[in-house]
């Protein structure tokens, strides 16, 4: 094809004989399709104009408003404890609140400040360049936006119209000058498009060095996406959904050797599924290497975890539980949190039995003590006795001075296992009070 037949493509809409997103080209439909997406100088001055264009959008004033909004108030807090050090538990991927962390580090931040809604940012800290750090990353979705474009096969004059709209979009510009997780999830949403569109366009080279770049920039854009928060889980299942018509388009093609495609199957393990593996262990890594300190979050973390902290409670207790001690109990199921009771909370069909239930967080009426179940005499001398396997014992809750028990009666709102609630006291304990212990292995 001539220089002046590419020319057309802005102004000249082509016949496209590709099936979807995913088919592969012949020989002569891949040829005409590099052709028209033909990278010059002129997609490199829209390129600049349209990034100049969303740099202005997004950094206009950024720094007008020195006050914490909406979840600055966390993301911020979560990157500065990544620079003090201090653990914490949320319920999103880690790799965005690290940049987050990067920028506030970079800033000067030493991580002491308390970030609280609505307050005012102090002078020692650079937010304008914590809120412009995640506007530069907002910003390149549109430069992203607009060679995705150009890879589907759409004319100079398209893409710049599809990238404007990117850029125009207020809500967009809005959460991109604030330090959000947003601006960064969607950059790496946007690069995964881009890496995906790139690969499809090169996918007639197949095993040649463009074609493993953009194969590997993809899996690599995944694995950042999906590390930054979940729903990046969409845009994997986008691009898992497109490779699966590819490889089954590949394996109704009799002209491709079987060798041939296992290859292609194992690019794409390799690429796809093995990298975004491996950049959201490697995100953890880094997490858990830099918060080494107690803090908020450890009570949803193993006994074993916490005991490796700084300045950590459980490697300061003995290693055995003593008839007498106070502790804290944890249910053997994930995310039910320590077991509390407090007067307030009673079961509707019995006032007299306190709810015992998993709490998230520490507080208070965390504790119970543990109480012999053996008949003792008053007048015996005290002495210090650990608890062994077998032995019968009652637990005490600390500030209500129930005990912790058990019967016959089902969970309220549900038919199956029994009803654990706080009740009794300390002088009229029930048969139903008595636990044995059972000593296993972790």
């Amino acid at each position: 094809m001539s220089a002046s037949k590419a020319e057309q493509s802005d102004s000249t809409p082509q016949q496209s004989t590709q099936k979807s997103f995913a088919a592969y080209p012949t020989r002569k439909e891949s040829s005409d399709h590099v052709t028209h997406i033909l990278w010059d100088h002129r997609d490199q001055v829209i390129l600049v104009v349209l990034t100049l264009l969303t740099l202005f959008t997004r950094l206009y004033q950024i720094g007008k408003h020195p006050k914490i909004y909406w979840d600055e108030v966390y993301m911020a807090k979560f990157g500065a404890q990544y620079i003090n050090g201090t653990f914490y538990h949320d319920v999103h991927s880690v790799a965005g609140k690290l940049l987050i962390g990067l920028s506030e580090y970079v800033s000067g931040h030493n991580g002491s400040f308390t970030y609280k809604s609505g307050a005012e940012y102090p002078p020692h800290i650079n937010y304008v360049f914590q809120r412009s750090s995640m506007a530069v990353i907002g910003s390149l979705i549109v430069p992203f936006a607009y060679r995705t474009c150009r890879f589907l096969g759409f004319g100079r004059a398209t893409a710049t119209m599809g990238a404007s709209f990117v850029l125009l979009d207020n809500a967009l510009c809005v959460l991109s000058r604030f330090i959000l997780l947003d601006p960064i999830l969607f950059c790496f949403i946007a690069m995964a498009l881009m890496g995906y569109a790139g690969f499809s366009t090169h996918r007639h080279q197949a095993f040649s060095a463009v074609w493993w770049r953009w194969l590997a920039f993809t899996g690599l854009s995944l694995g950042l996406a999906i590390s930054t928060k979940w729903i990046g889980a969409f845009v994997v299942t986008l691009v898992g959904l497109c490779t699966i018509e590819e490889l089954a388009i590949l394996y109704s093609d009799r002209k491709t050797s079987a060798l041939t495609q296992i290859k292609h199957w194992i690019a794409r393990v390799v690429c796809l599924i093995c990298i975004p593996l491996l950049v959201y262990l490697i995100s953890f890594q880094i997490h858990f290497a830099l918060l080494r300190s107690r803090g908020t979050g450890d009570y949803k973390m193993p006994s074993q975890f916490q005991s490796l902290q700084r300045n950590n409670v459980v490697s300061r207790q003995p290693h055995n539980v003593a008839i007498g001690s106070q502790i804290t109990i944890r249910s053997h199921m994930p995310g039910f949190g320590l077991i509390y009771a407090n007067e307030t909370n009673r079961f509707p069909d019995n006032a007299n039995e306190l709810v015992a239930a998993g709490m998230p967080g520490k507080q208070a009426n965390n504790w119970w003590e543990i109480v012999s179940g053996a008949a003792t005499n008053g007048n015996d001398t005290p002495s210090v006795r650990f608890i062994a396997d077998g032995d019968i014992l009652l637990l005490r809750h600390v500030g209500t001075k129930r005990y912790l028990r058990t019967g016959n009666a089902k969970p309220h709102n549900q038919g199956w296992d029994r009803r654990v609630v706080a009740a009794g006291n300390i002088t009229a304990p029930s048969a139903w009070d008595f636990w044995r212990v059972r000593i296993v292995d972790d």
